[in-house]
Formats: C-alpha cells, structure tokens, sequence
C-alpha cells in the first residue's frame, strides 16, 4: 500500500544512503497541488540539478525507439530513421540543425522515434504532461524526478557524437524550437548495450542512474481539477506548444469580440 505523503519527511530516516548516490523517500501518492508541491521540495533539494518527467502511467522509462520493430533490426531502423528525416526535413525548416544532437532533438519533438526521453526542469510541466491524457482507460499519472550528479550530465553535447557515448546521460539542448524553450525541456540519451531486449536499460533500473529517480502517483479522478489549477497558473496547452497560426486565431477573436 503507498504511504500518504504527509508521512513523508517523518519517513525521510527510512531513505537508503549509497555512497555518491542520492538517497529518496519511498515512492508516494498525492491527493492535491499542494502534496504535489510539498514533495517537489524535498527531492529538489537533493542535488544542484533537477529534472522532472510526466506519464500518463507506469510506462518505463525508455526512449520511443524501443517501441518500433524488432530488437535485431533496432540499430537499422534507428540509422533509417534519422538519415531519412534529415534528408527530408531539411526543406522544412528556417534553422537546419548543425549536428546529430539538434537533429535528433528536433526529430524528437516531431514525432520520430529516437534513443531520447524527454525531460524538463519545470515540476508543474512534468505535472501537466502527466494529467493531459488521464482521462483514456487504465490512467494513473505519476511524475518522475532525477537529480543527476555532475558526472551524469553532457555539458558541451556539439563536442562529441552522440552514439559513441559510454552510458546513458543527460544534456540540454539550445537548438531553437519554440516548444522546448517553453516546455524547458532537457533530455536522456540512452547507451546501446547490446545485452537487453532492444539493448536499452529503463532508467529506474540503471547502474547508474536508477538510484537518482524517485517519482509520485495521482489517482486519475484528482487529475481534472489539478489541470484546472495548472491552467490558472498558466500552465495551458497553447503555452507548452506555441503554434502561430493559433496566436493569429486568438489574436483575431480577442480584437474582432471586443470590437463587436
């Protein structure tokens, strides 16, 4: 059974302590914003850096590449995919990306299959992201939140290449899209390790990272009422992925309403 979370910092002794490894509270539900925001400052408080990630529910955290064809032919299809949009997109876009990394950043956000995972540095983006869909059957959003040490963390990712990585990390794009800058969005690069079905490791049960990831659930019932306090905030699906043919359609109604 989950704990409340008004337990949870009587419960903080319970934590386990690794040496270099961050120590989190057991996993927990949350009834209100304000559990919510309660935990977001006890586990922002455990390293310099913090990332926080939205599900709709218990999905694991793996990279959206693991969900198309076979295992063997994974590396193929990755390879394809890539070559084929950056031939394609090109003709499509006002800024071409200069390397591997923008160019997967910017496939990612439009749909292809890559070795990332999306990830932002905002708790009420990750929060949004979680209860957008929590209405479809089998709902159960749940927010995941890693503190990754230095030694975690890509700092210059257009110095190297991303496939010729050691182990999975973590990096911050500056490529300019309009959605990530608004969603504040960072990203995980999975290793491909040769040994697992589809040759990634999820990140709750990585070596090195699985002990940096902590999350907390929602019933779906609370989730409508939650996106109604995120809207308020401002937190709003027109905010997360600005579209200018819909500014100009707002702009439109807001003028032409008041004038009529």
């Amino acid at each position: 059974m989950w704990k409340s979370l008004s337990l949870i910092k009587s419960l903080k002794t319970m934590t386990l302590q690794i040496e270099k490894k961050v120590s989190f509270p057991i996993v927990h539900n949350a009834e209100s914003l304000a559990d919510f925001e309660e935990w977001v400052d006890l586990v922002k408080e455990q390293t310099e850096t913090t990332i926080y990630r939205g599900q709709r529910k218990d999905f694991p955290l793996l990279p959206n590449i693991c969900r198309v064809g076979t295992a063997d032919a994974l590396l193929e299809n990755e390879r394809a995919l890539l070559t084929n949009f950056k031939n394609e997109a090109s003709r499509c876009l006002q800024v071409v990306p200069n390397n591997d990394w923008e160019w997967m950043v910017v496939a990612q956000h439009h749909g292809l299959q890559t070795r990332l995972l999306d990830w932002t540095f905002d708790p009420y983006i990750a929060l949004w992201f979680a209860l957008e869909r929590a209405s479809e059957m089998n709902s159960h959003p749940e927010v995941w939140v890693m503190n990754p040490l230095k030694e975690d963390v890509i700092e210059n990712p257009g110095n190297t290449r991303p496939f010729q990585g050691t182990r999975t990390k973590i990096f911050k794009s500056n490529f300019n899209i309009p959605r990530l800058k608004e969603q504040k969005g960072c990203f995980v690069l999975f290793k491909h390790l040769n040994k697992n079905d589809f040759d990634f490791v999820a990140i709750e049960e990585s070596k090195t990272l699985g002990d940096r990831v902590s999350r907390v659930r929602f019933e779906a019932r609370v989730a409508n009422n939650l996106m109604k306090q995120l809207n308020a905030m401002g937190y709003t699906k027109s905010h997360l992925f600005p579209n200018i043919d819909e500014v100009a359609k707002s702009v439109q109604d807001q003028v032409l309403n008041n004038n009529s």
